[in-house]
């Protein structure tokens, strides 16, 4: 009995370690993002837990800049781990859209990497 526990136990522990929560399932929700040098808005993100959201993030001024030559550039998007999803170089103006399916309780970051040190761009999804 404590074998099959143990087994049971371990096969869920690598499932939720090795589960992908970026998705091409419709979404339950839809939440819109504005992005600019001030931060995000909104910046507090209410989601239930087994949603899948689709989130459309929209850049309102260059962020880092606009030389679309460099590797980085505009703002992003970064849910950090578990979730660990990245929307990369969003152009002013440009919305950039990534499905995420909820599957961890709890608060998580979200930031953009490329201004955090520079601009307020934080805000905080909370997964009940």
């Amino acid at each position: 009995m404590k074998k099959i526990f143990l087994i049971l136990v371990s096969t869920s522990v690598i499932g939720i370690l090795f589960s992908c929560t970026k998705t091409d399932d419709q979404p339950d929700v839809i939440v819109d993002i504005k992005v600019s040098k001030e931060g995000y808005k909104p910046d507090k993100i209410y989601i239930n837990r087994g949603d899948v959201v689709l989130f459309r993030i929209k850049a309102v001024d260059e962020g880092i800049g606009d030389d679309y030559s460099q590797e980085y550039y505009g703002h992003c998007f970064y849910i950090l781990p578990p979730y660990d999803v990245m929307v990369k170089n969003i152009k002013k103006g440009e919305t950039k859209q990534v499905k995420v399916k909820m599957v961890y309780p709890g608060e998580f970051i979200f930031t953009c990497p490329y201004c955090s040190g520079i601009f307020p761009t934080k805000g905080i999804i909370y997964v009940r």
